[in-house]
């Protein structure tokens, strides 16, 4: 069993999780709290296989949503696909992903909780200042080979995120503070 000490908190999108490797995979252990919502997105070069260990969650992949739970087994969520997930159940749900190859999954969550816990950006993707909208242009356009963000729609990401993250670099680099890989 996972201990708390080693979870990652977004309080943004109500969830916590922990990593473990796998040789080339990455297990995401991950705790979805009553309201908790991770966006829609896809990976151009992961594929995910999802299970909910406990409690009930709703899974969007393709487009099409349904209600998951422990006995329902393994989701398929091949890469380029499109999926979100959200707990409307009223009770915390506990699920667990393998992600291959696991690439820099575990860097992109880290760090996206840790610009959640900074108020850097809403639960919808926007920057809530400045410093947000540099951070997730530099962040958004370092991890766009393996998780792009359905909103804004990508073919404006492509457009928006190259001057944004080059102004980013040009200020000083990552928005981040060093401890962003820390647990809290």
């Amino acid at each position: 069993m996972i201990s708390d000490d080693t979870r990652i908190a977004d309080p943004l999108h109500r969830v916590s999780m922990s990593f473990e490797r796998d040789g080339a995979d990455l297990w995401v252990y991950t705790w979805l709290q009553d309201g908790g919502h991770l966006p829609e997105h896809y990976h151009p070069t992961l594929d995910e296989y999802w299970e909910v260990l406990d409690g009930t969650a709703d899974v969007k992949v393709g487009g099409s949503w349904r209600t998951v739970t422990r006995g329902d087994g393994v989701i398929d969520v091949p890469r380029h696909v499109a999926h979100e997930l959200k707990n409307t159940s009223g009770h915390e749900a506990r699920l667990r992903t393998r992600v291959t190859p696991s690439g820099r999954l575990e860097e992109f969550l880290t760090e996206s909780a840790w610009a959640a816990r900074e108020g850097l950006y809403t639960a919808r993707g926007l920057p809530r200042s400045v410093r947000g909208a540099l951070w997730i242009g530099e962040f958004a356009h370092r991890f766009r080979d393996e998780t792009v963000m359905c909103s804004p729609p990508p073919a404006l990401q492509r457009i928006v995120l190259p001057p944004l993250a080059a102004l980013a670099r040009a200020r000083g680099g990552r928005a981040r503070a060093a401890s962003a890989a820390r647990p809290r």
